[in-house]
This record gives C-alpha cells, structure tokens and sequence, in this order.
C-alpha cells in the first residue's frame, strides 16, 4: 500500500480578511442577530464589501 501527501495551503491574509469579514456578516444578517433594518446592516455591508475589494485589488497588485 502506497502513502499520499496531502498539502494544504493556508491562503493569504488579504484572502482570510475578506472571507471573514464577509461570512460574519452574512451570518450575522441571516440569523437575525441583527436586523437588517438597523443602523448597523449597512455599515456591515460596506465593511464587507470593501474587504472584497482590497482582496481583488491586492491580487491584481500581485501578478504584477
């Protein structure tokens, strides 16, 4: 019986930023914890989007 390595790259920070910022405010939006009414939901969103966006723009900086 032969052995397989499993490799399993960790991704890069600008990456984990932006897929945590985004799943914690899905999740928070989606249970209800808060409500999407509220003064809060929309700063949540833009915080998340704007990680998305330093993501990309990071990656794109990079293949230079």
């Amino acid at each position: 019986m032969t052995k397989k390595r499993l490799m399993v790259s960790v991704p890069s920070a600008p990456a984990c930023t932006a897929s945590l910022s985004t799943g914690s405010v899905i999740a928070l939006l989606s249970t209800g914890a808060v409500p999407a009414d509220s003064a809060l939901g929309w700063p949540l969103v833009v915080l998340a989007l704007g990680c998305m966006a330093y993501d990309l723009g990071f990656r794109a900086l990079e293949r230079r």
